[in-house]
């Protein structure tokens, strides 16, 4: 059972916004394309791991929980998939690097050797799973539950090739994800908790998890305004007649100004005046950017001149906005 569902990084919204919204002769241009590039194939990876669970029968109570982030109070985890099952608890480090891989277990160093003969160091996927694997043995060891956890590092690449690899850890492509689950039946044929014991331990786990904050980007002060069209053409969103309608490919949408609000709250702030929304938007009347908005049904602070709203990582809920859209 999934107990939590993966979702996209907010890094790549993140840098999607930010490059839709700067010249593509910016400096940095290509290091954000680059990076926004790694992280999709990040994303992609851990998604095609997630399907192949599906395939991969496993005969005991189990709980999945994807991408869980705890929060402490002088460091965190990140975790990319938790398995919580009556008879273990195993811990998922997914890596989508291609290449050669070397770990050097004296310097704990983890590089890659490209086919130019260039290498990159990169940080330790064992030293961030060990580190995984201590903190969830203290949390079950706190609460008197005696399970093994396993630590594996899971290569979603059949291209990357691992060299030098950390002796007791268990390294391995996702294709064989099938047959490590086969061992695991062989070497934990016990059961140590019951059904109920298990979901309750899995939802500890959840009830841990937190909202991974979104490091901010340096970003340029000629950061394009405007609400920009969805689409590729790459025009700008003009507000009339209650719509926003693109000036080039005449696409058009009521609702356009969400997304430039989360786009704002990405780029520059988690909060908005009517001012700041009229200046990134375009819009010239105070009445109207003070309705859409109120459209946008988001929390705010003060009164109705120096309102200050709060701009949540979700704003888009139709059921709540439908009754507003004909009074602008």
């Amino acid at each position: 059972m999934i107990l939590k569902q993966r979702s996209a990084p907010p890094e790549i919204f993140q840098l999607e916004s930010l490059i839709r919204r700067t010249p593509i002769v910016h400096p940095l241009s290509t290091h954000w394309t680059e990076k926004l590039r790694r992280i999709s194939a990040g994303f992609h990876g851990e998604q095609h791991v997630d399907s192949l669970w599906h395939e991969i029968p496993i005969e005991c109570p189990h709980y999945f929980l994807h991408d869980l982030f705890v929060q402490r109070e002088k460091s965190s985890h990140q975790m990319d998939t938790v398995l919580v099952t009556n008879r273990y608890v195993l811990l998922m480090e997914i890596k989508s690097i291609a290449g050669q891989l070397d770990f050097d277990p004296q310097l704990r160093q983890f590089s890659r050797t490209n086919k130019d003969g260039t290498i990159d160091g990169m940080r330790n996927p064992d030293d961030q799973i060990l580190r995984h694997e201590k903190w969830v043995r203290r949390f079950l060891a706190d609460k008197k539950i005696s399970l093994p956890v396993i630590g594996i590092i899971v290569f979603t690449y059949p291209s990357s090739i691992v060299n030098n690899r950390p002796k007791n850890r268990i390294i391995i492509q996702a294709s064989g994800l099938p047959f490590l689950m086969d061992q695991f039946a062989i070497k934990y044929p016990n059961d140590v908790l019951n059904t109920r014991q298990t979901r309750r331990l899995a939802d500890h786990f959840l009830q841990l998890h937190t909202e991974r904050p979104l490091r901010k980007l340096d970003v340029p002060m000629d950061l394009r305004r405007g609400v920009l069209c969805g689409r590729d053409c790459g025009g700008k969103m003009e507000y009339y007649w209650r719509k926003w309608t693109c000036e080039k490919c005449f696409r058009v949408d009521r609702l356009a100004h969400f997304e430039t609000l989360l786009q704002y709250r990405v780029l520059v702030s988690q909060t908005i005046s009517n001012k700041e929304f009229r200046e990134f938007t375009g819009i010239e009347s105070t009445t109207t950017a003070s309705k859409l908005l109120k459209m946008a049904n988001m929390p705010f602070e003060g009164s109705y001149k120096d309102r200050i709203y709060q701009i949540p990582h979700e704003i888009i809920q139709l059921e709540s906005i439908s009754s507003n859209l004909e009074s602008i």
